[in-house]
C-alpha cells in the first residue's frame, strides 16, 4: 500500500484535521488559563506594592527618616525569596537608603507604574530579574521607590510556553502516526471490499462477500452489498429467464414455420420463390438469434472451463482471418494478422473460434470501405496467458457505451438502423471469454475501436 494513498484517504485527513483542531483548542485553553493567572498575579503584585507604600508612609509619619531607613534595612535582611526592594532618595536625587541602585533605566507605564531589569545574585549566579515598581513621596524631602520582582510569573510563562510547544508537537506527531495506521487499516478493509466486488463481478455473480471476520460498519456495508447482489441476481435471473423462455418457446414454432415456407416455395409459381426465400432467411436469422441467446445463457450459467484440451490459438486466429478475408476484400479493407509463432491455451476450439469470428465480423462490418483491420496475438501484459487485439479504423464506440455493448440485444443507436444485426455478437464473445477464465476490454483506436481479448 502506497503512503500517498493512505495520506490522501478520507480517514487520515479526518484524523489529521481532528488532531490539529484539538491541539489548537488545547493551546487556546492553556493560553486563556495563563492569561487569567497572569492578570490575577499582576493585580496581586500591584496591590502589595501599593500596600507597602502605605506602610512606609505610616513608618515615616511615626518615626521619620530614621524609621524608614531601619525598616528598609530590616526588609533587605529578610530571608524571603520574593521580598520588596527599595530606593530612598532626597529631593536632589541622591540615594539615602535601600538596596536598589540610584541610576536605573525605567520603563514608564500608565498610572505611575515603572518597570526595569536588574542583575541580581541568586545561588551564586548573576540573574537578570524583571521588576515592577512605583514611587511614593514621603513628606516634602524624600522619595521611596518600592519594587518587587515578577520573575516568577516570567519563569512560569516560559515553562508553560516550552511545555505547551513540546506537548503539542508530541501530540501532533503521535496523532498523525496513529492516524496513518488507522487510515491504513481502514483503507485495507475498503480495498478488500473492492477486490471482493471485482472478483464477484468478473467471476461468478452468484458469489457473496465473506464478512464474518469483519466488524463494525465494514461488516454492515458488506451485508448491504450482499443483499443488493441477491436482489440484482434475482432481477437478472428473471430477465434472463424471460428471454430464455421466449427463445426456447419460439424456436420450435419458427422451425415449423420455416419448414412450411420451404414446402410452400415448392408449390408456388417461380415468381413467388424469391419472396419465400427472403421469409426463410428471416426465419433463419431469428432461429440463429434464439440459439445464440440460449447458448449465452448456458455459458453464463455454467462454471468455468475445467478441461485440459490444448487449442492452437494461433491457428484458430489464422482460420478466422481466412474466413473473413473474402468479405474484407469485397469492401477493400486491408485485413492483416501479426501472430506469435506458437500459442497454445486450454479451451474448446469451436467456442474460441466463434469468439474470434464474432469480433472479426463486427470489425469488418463497421469498418468503411478502404479501411484497415489489424489482428495481433501476443503475450498478455500481465505475463500470464495471451491477448488477441483486433483493431479497426471504423467509427468506433464512445467510451460511455463500452459497458453497455456487452449486454444482450444492445446496439449503439446509429448502427441500429444502418446495419443488420441483433446485438448478440459481443455478448456471446464475452460469455465465451469468461467461460474460459478470460475477459474482453475495449479501447479507443483513434479512429476506430480496439477489442482486447484476454485468455489464460
Amino acid at each position: 500500500m502506497r503512503v500517498r494513498e493512505v495520506v490522501s484517504s478520507l480517514t487520515f485527513r479526518f484524523i489529521a484535521r481532528y488532531v490539529l483542531v484539538l491541539s489548537a483548542t488545547v493551546t487556546l485553553i492553556v493560553v486563556g488559563m495563563y492569561s487569567f493567572y497572569s492578570y490575577n498575579y499582576f493585580s496581586s503584585l500591584s496591590r502589595s506594592i501599593m500596600e507597602e507604600q502605605q506602610t512606609l508612609n505610616l513608618v515615616y509619619e511615626g518615626q521619620s527618616l530614621a524609621g524608614v531607613e531601619q525598616y528598609v534595612r530590616d526588609q533587605g535582611q529578610s530571608q524571603m525569596i520574593d521580598h520588596f526592594y527599595y530606593l530612598v532618595s532626597d529631593d536632589q536625587g541622591n540615594k539615602v537608603a535601600g538596596d536598589l541602585p540610584a541610576a536605573t533605566a525605567y520603563r514608564e507605564f500608565e498610572g505611575g507604574w515603572l518597570g526595569f531589569e536588574l542583575a541580581m545574585l541568586e545561588w551564586g549566579k548573576s540573574v537578570d530579574l524583571e521588576f515592577l515598581a512605583r514611587e511614593v513621596v514621603l513628606g516634602e524631602q524624600y522619595r521611596v521607590l518600592v519594587a518587587r520582582s515578577y520573575q516568577e510569573a516570567v519563569a512560569q510563562g516560559r515553562l508553560v510556553l516550552h511545555t505547551l510547544v513540546r506537548t503539542m508537537l508530541v501530540t501532533i506527531i503521535l496523532g498523525l502516526v496513529g492516524g496513518y495506521f488507522a487510515a491504513a487499516r481502514s483503507l485495507q478493509r475498503f480495498e478488500w471490499l473492492g477486490r471482493e466486488m471485482t472478483r464477484i463481478v468478473r467471476g461468478n455473480p452468484s458469489q457473496r462477500l465473506h464478512a464474518e471476520a469483519e466488524k463494525g460498519q465494514v461488516r454492515e456495508l458488506a451485508q448491504v452489498i450482499n443483499a443488493m447482489l441477491d436482489q440484482t441476481e434475482l432481477l437478472m435471473h428473471g430477465v434472463r429467464s424471460v428471454s430464455d423462455n421466449i427463445a426456447h418457446d419460439l424456436r420450435t414454432p419458427l422451425a415449423r414455420l420455416r419448414n412450411r415456407l420451404s414446402q410452400l416455395g415448392q408449390e408456388l409459381p417461380p415468381q413467388h420463390a424469391e419472396s419465400v426465400a427472403q421469409l426463410m432467411g428471416d426465419c433463419d436469422a431469428l432461429l440463429a438469434s434464439f440459439n445464440a441467446v440460449l447458448r449465452i445463457s448456458a455459458l453464463e450459467a455454467g462454471s468455468r472451463y475445467s478441461g485440459d484440451a490444448q487449442v492452437d490459438l494461433r491457428q484458430l486466429l489464422k482460420d478466422a482471418v481466412e474466413l473473413y478475408d473474402p468479405l474484407a476484400q469485397e469492401k477493400a479493407i486491408d485485413l492483416t494478422i501479426d501472430a506469435l509463432p506458437a500459442a497454445n491455451c486450454r479451451g474448446e476450439a469451436d467456442l474460441l473460434f466463434q469468439l474470434l469470428a464474432n469480433v472479426l465480423d463486427n470489425a469488418i462490418k463497421y469498418t468503411p470501405g478502404g479501411g484497415t483491420v489489424r489482428v495481433s496475438l501476443a503475450p498478455a501484459a500481465s505475463g500470464e496467458g495471451y491477448q488477441v487485439v483486433i483493431a479497426d479504423s471504423g467509427p468506433g464506440i464512445s467510451s460511455e457505451h463500452w459497458g453497455d455493448v456487452f449486454r444482450r440485444f444492445y446496439r449503439v443507436e446509429p448502427s441500429r438502423s444502418a446495419l443488420p444485426g441483433h446485438g448478440l455478437g459481443l455478448s456471446m464473445a464475452r460469455a465465451i471469454a469468461q467461460y474460459h477464465g478470460g475477459d474482453i476490454d475495449l479501447e479507443d483506436n483513434a479512429p476506430g475501436l480496439r477489442v482486447i481479448i484476454k485468455l489464460p
